[in-house]
């Protein structure tokens, strides 16, 4: 009957060394995928939202006309969709060349199709923060603000 022998291998530190160090690569590319984002962590609750738009320097009444309200107040959770946005590589304008600052953060998000978007978010506490998107189509220069603040905790469903 013949025996089926693993390969002869001279240095048997050898196959052990490569099980941990890919186990450590593995490790590393875990631990940079999730301390990857080094957003702003604000408090859940209900979020006031206001949003104005100019374009080519001027008062807008475009959010309107496209759906998006002036103002709006909802239960959120603004760190995961912050994470969301920062993180995202699959997402339709992915964010890149994030540059933080204190509580400012500034990076370049580029939509299919379109010019690149610069956005700065400036976090104000655990509790509030302006985004700033400024890109142009053509001609027309953009720039949406938005003021974001918490107003309070959430009420439960009754």
């Amino acid at each position: 009957m013949t025996q089926i022998a693993p390969p002869h291998n001279p240095n048997p530190i050898q196959r052990p060394l490569l099980l941990a160090l890919a186990a450590l690569a593995a490790l590393l590319a875990t631990t940079s995928a999730v301390s990857a984002y080094d957003g702003p962590v604000l408090r859940g609750g209900l979020w006031k939202f206001e949003r104005t738009l100019e374009t080519n320097g001027k008062s807008s009444d475009l959010l309107q006309i496209s759906g998006f309200a002036r103002e709006t107040t909802r239960c959120v959770n603004p760190s995961r969709v912050l994470r969301y946005e920062f993180t995202s590589r699959l997402g339709f304008c992915p964010a890149r060349d994030i540059r933080k600052t204190d509580d400012t953060y500034v990076f370049q998000k580029t939509c299919r199709g379109t010019s690149p978007i610069r956005t700065e978010i400036n976090v104000k506490g655990d509790s509030g923060y302006t985004e700033i998107n400024e890109g142009k189509t053509g001609k027309i220069a953009a720039k949406e603000t938005l003021v974001a603040h918490r107003v309070g905790d959430c009420r439960p469903p009754s």
